[in-house]
């Protein structure tokens, strides 16, 4: 895919510098919207770079995402949400990325329901911001996601989401705290899921280093975890873990290349030690989910206690989070 295919590049900078744009939210558009049903969305419409929905009501997760008018994000079967009483799987939507936590991840648990509590819960004390850079504008949406029992737990997550002009880019960035008087382990899985065009037939998943992978059930035959096959009916998915990914610089990532791009997932690899993967090629279901954590999605090590998660103590802050960018470019692997 050539420039020329994808459309110029728009130097927002100088388009501020010289006043050939007026107002800010010329070139970073920001509607905050209701949804029917009463859904309260962000869409941000960003000049040279995404266009994207934040969902201050589940948990300021991230939704539909479009680079130079094609979808990144994967999007669920599944018309709408049931809404409470149906369970995370029926009520997932998909999305650029679902967060999974903070009191469990994978399947539930005695007291924990799969997947945990916060892509489901609303955030609180949202807003946003736009900020002007040597390079354009950056949009900056920040809220607040709780997890609490009355007697005993008291978890806070507070979110910053930014995303700028000029480049493809959306940085999660969560700073997870403990406001109890008892340590708790805390798992977080950061759920992005890749869809088409960009994930295609024979898209293989890039990782750097030699990581050790594990599967969750026996491979089906002439399947591997990190490639895509052609779409079939019925094709099951397989779920994996990979350990060992190399960590500069305090971050990990894996590329996955595609038609005329490729799409970098980024996160803290100091505190996100562990990445799975969830593939599933069957018609009409076609995603891959690349899964950043800090705790066991499967295995042994779930029969630790705090099922494998680590603690964080009373007044204890973890600063950790994920960023998904597009890059427009031949399909050449990882890059810097």
């Amino acid at each position: 895919m050539t420039r020329a295919e994808t459309g110029p590049t728009t130097d927002v900078a100088a388009l501020l510098a010289d006043g050939r744009v007026a107002l800010l939210e010329a070139v970073a558009q920001v509607d905050d919207l209701l949804r029917p049903g009463g859904a309260r969305v962000l869409h941000l419409r960003l000049a040279d770079g995404f266009t994207l929905d934040v969902l201050p009501d589940r948990g300021l997760d991230l939704g539909p995402a479009w680079w130079r008018g094609v979808p990144v994000a994967w999007r669920s079967p599944h018309r709408a949400d049931p809404g409470p009483g149906a369970g995370w799987e029926e009520r997932f939507l998909g999305g650029l990325l679902a967060t999974c936590g903070p009191e469990n991840i994978g399947p539930p648990t005695d007291g924990a329901g799969q997947h945990g509590s916060h892509h489901l819960t609303p955030a609180t004390e949202v807003r946003w911001w736009r900020e002007v850079t040597p390079t354009g504008v950056d949009v900056h949406v920040r809220g607040t996601v709780g997890y609490s029992t009355l007697y005993g737990t008291r978890l806070v997550v507070e979110r910053e989401i930014v995303a700028g002009t000029g480049r493809a880019r959306v940085e999660v960035r969560d700073e997870v705290r403990n406001d109890g008087d008892e340590p708790v382990g805390v798992p977080l899985l950061y759920h992005v899921n890749l869809g088409a065009p960009l994930l295609a037939p024979g898209s293989r998943l890039l990782l750097d280093g030699d990581p050790v992978t594990t599967t969750r059930e026996p491979l089906p035959p002439g399947r591997e975890p990190l490639t895509m096959p052609d779409p079939a009916t019925g094709a099951p998915a397989v779920v994996a873990e990979h350990r060992g990914l190399p960590v500069a610089g305090g971050r990990s990532r894996a590329v996955l290349p595609g038609p005329g791009a490729r799409v970098v997932v980024e996160w803290s690899g100091d505190t996100l030690p562990r990445l799975c993967t969830w593939a599933w090629p069957a018609r009409g279901a076609w995603v891959l989910g690349v899964e950043p954590t800090n705790a066991p999605l499967f295995g042994p090590d779930r029969d630790e206690p705090h099922h494998g998660a680590p603690l964080l103590a009373p007044g204890q802050t973890w600063r950790t989070g994920v960023a998904v960018e597009v890059v427009a470019g031949p399909d050449d692997g990882p890059t810097d």
